[in-house]
């Protein structure tokens, strides 16, 4: 790591000599070690016809969310930085799904039409990446406890929709659908939300 600055939020990252500049929240910065030691963080690159920004992140459901976040109308990525800097990724998963507005206006530069916005867009998709997270936390995916018969049904089509449904594009969650499906046993199936998990971890190395 080449160079920190709290006050605006950035961190310069040395990659092989050459720095670059990346906005960061709250919560990542925190987590930044000092200055020459090395650090690695989840990068979205922001394209526009004036710019080409790197936001980076601490974790990889950090980065989903910035990107979720981004889909929210009038929210651009400044403004989806400043929500995640309010709270850790959980605790705002948990607090967009219950709908609490309230909550997410005292985060600073958030005001009350945007977390009207934010839970009114978000509030319904980001229970079941809550469920997911909560569940990759407590335990790794794709245990044998969870692999079902071979007669049991086909969950891809239901995993696809879940994963398109939290803003993933159509050609990853097939890629990372197909590489799930090579590691299983042959003619195992698994259960829809161990399915869902072990895809999004998947998407999740990209």
């Amino acid at each position: 790591m080449k160079h920190r600055d709290p006050a605006s939020g950035v961190v310069i990252l040395d990659v092989k000599g050459v720095g670059y500049e990346l906005f960061v929240s709250i919560q990542t910065l925190a987590g930044v070690p000092a200055e020459g030691d090395e650090v690695e963080l989840w990068v979205h690159t922001n394209v526009r016809e004036d710019a080409i920004t790197l936001f980076g992140f601490a974790e990889a459901e950090e980065r989903l969310l910035f990107r979720m976040l981004t889909s929210v109308p009038k929210v651009g990525p400044r403004n989806a930085v400043a929500v995640l800097g309010g709270f850790p990724a959980i605790e705002l998963l948990e607090t967009i799904a219950a709908k609490d507005s309230a909550k997410l206006v005292k985060i600073p530069g958030i005001g009350k039409k945007t977390s009207e916005q934010i839970v009114l867009t978000l509030g319904d998709k980001v229970v079941t990446l809550l469920e997911l997270l909560r569940a990759q936390r407590g335990g790794e995916p794709g245990t044998q406890a969870e692999l079902l018969p071979a007669e049991a049904p086909d969950f891809g089509t239901e995993a696809r929709e879940v994963l398109l449904s939290l803003g993933w594009k159509g050609r990853a969650v097939e890629k990372a659908l197909v590489a799930v499906e090579a590691e299983l046993a042959e003619g195992a199936n698994v259960q829809l939300d161990a399915l869902v998990r072990m895809t999004l971890a998947k998407l999740m190395e990209r």
